[in-house]
């Protein structure tokens, strides 16, 4: 298991010279001063720091039109040692930032400023371009994630760039560098963990995906960012469209699973499929996945959204009592015919339509599960019921069951039932579903 520490590295930082002084053209000593020359500064003893800095440095180039107006050109890591700065006049402050705060500071020339010959009275000339490129060149180091350029006379901030592209796709091409982790992510297995067993249309329900990352080395530990899709075609609504996280530490041959929820509306009728995809990458710049093949997989739920409907269990009785005893052979239950939002049914039913072989009635978890009682007569009686004040019969016909009590998994506890079915439509044949309240009586 390799993970490259940068403690030894970050001890030529120490090397670089932190401090912050007046502006070159605003009273600073000139640069053929002792105290300011950098010919005459203690000199880094690279060799005997050999094992910190394995000659790498980030360079950004910039190009100037104007002192406050300047363009990142160009960032790259190069295989070349970072100069070191001691001595370098305080034009601009150059901080190496990563995601944990500052990790190195110190001053360097500004690429506006020429130095030219020796100017009467001492020190060289300078000039100030009106345009200008150069460069600014720091160490290496793997946590790196910006750098940023201050004008210290003019107290402004000229450069901020982002170093993480250069730093991944320097590793990309250099895996086997020490500061680079390789580390083979991915997708296990994607599965839908817990669903209801059906969906109501103009109702949510609530999906939990599961999602196995891995970790098949040959380095570790690394960060993983995970990222789920849901994609629904229509007739239902998934949201959100897209769940992302970052795992932390995943450890060679380590399985994590990451639980997400999902709520997902059914719009229409009918079955509808689901499809959700979990891709991984690395989240460090400096860690690079090289197989890219088994970073993402997907799977399918159907859900199958039914049409809630309203039903009145022994219709005319307050309270709808049933027997689950020989008194219950015969429990008959109607099936109302409503307009859209009679009700509060998101949609109109004709209870013409129930196709009465395939109706299942009971207690709720037994019916949801592919239990309960089927109709007695195998057929449906087509009347004016009940409504659901147990006084009133309207003008449409409704579907009237009967069911056997003792076979809908009823328990002495139980308040409502609920029944199950398929009923007919010109675009074919869906799922109903509705609940009553009910009284057992033993």
């Amino acid at each position: 298991m390799r993970r490259t520490t940068n403690s030894r590295r970050r001890l030529a930082w120490w090397l670089l010279p932190v401090a912050v002084g007046g502006a070159l053209w605003a009273g600073a000593p000139a640069l053929s001063d002792p105290a300011n020359d950098p010919t005459i500064q203690p000199i880094p003893d690279f060799a005997a720091d050999a094992a910190a800095d394995e000659a790498k440095s980030i360079v950004v180039r910039v190009s100037f039109n104007g002192r406050a107006n300047a363009t990142v050109t160009d960032i790259e890591v190069v295989d070349e040692r970072a100069p070191s700065h001691l001595g370098a006049p305080p034009l601009s402050k150059v901080d190496v930032l990563g995601e944990a705060g500052l990790i190195g500071t110190f001053n360097d020339w500004h690429p506006m400023w020429e130095l030219g010959e020796e100017a009467a009275g001492g020190g060289e000339t300078r000039r100030l371009n009106p345009q200008a490129s150069g460069r600014w060149i720091a160490p290496f180091d793997r946590d790196a994630t910006t750098i940023v350029v201050t004008d210290i006379a003019a107290a402004d901030e000229i450069v901020r760039a982002d170093l993480t592209t250069a730093i991944h796709e320097f590793c990309l091409a250099n895996p086997d560098d020490e500061d680079c982790l390789r580390a083979d992510l991915a997708v296990e297995a994607v599965t839908v963990s817990a669903a209801p067993p059906i969906g109501l249309v103009g109702a949510d329900a609530t999906i939990t995906v599961e999602t196995v990352v891995t970790n098949n080395g040959p380095d570790g530990p690394a960060d993983v960012g995970l990222t789920t899709t849901a994609a629904a075609g229509p007739g239902v609504t998934v949201t959100p469209a897209t769940q992302s996280t970052t795992l932390p530490g995943v450890a060679v041959n380590a399985d994590v699973t990451e639980s997400d929820q999902w709520t997902v509306r059914c719009d229409t009728p009918g079955q509808h499929t689901v499809t959700f995809t979990s891709t991984v990458a690395t989240v460090h710049a400096a860690d690079v996945d090289l197989v890219a093949a088994n970073n993402t997989r997907s799977t399918n739920h159907t859900i199958d959204c039914a049409v809630p409907v309203t039903v009145n269990i022994k219709p005319g009785g307050d309270p709808n009592s049933i027997n689950l005893g020989a008194g219950g052979n015969n429990a008959p239950l109607a099936v109302l015919t409503t307009t859209a939002g009679e009700y509060g049914n998101p949609l109109a039913f004709d209870a013409r339509t129930v196709v009465a072989t395939t109706a299942r009635f009971g207690n709720r978890t037994v019916v949801l599960g592919g239990g309960g009682g089927a109709e007695t007569h195998d057929r449906r009686h087509d009347e004016r019921s009940y409504e659901l004040d147990e006084r009133t019969r309207d003008a449409d016909l409704d579907a009237v069951l009967h069911f056997r009590a003792r076979d809908g998994g009823f328990t002495a506890g139980d308040t409502e039932g609920c029944l199950i079915g398929k009923f007919t439509a010109p675009a074919g044949t869906f799922t109903f579903f509705g609940c009553g309240p009910v009284r057992i009586v033993p």
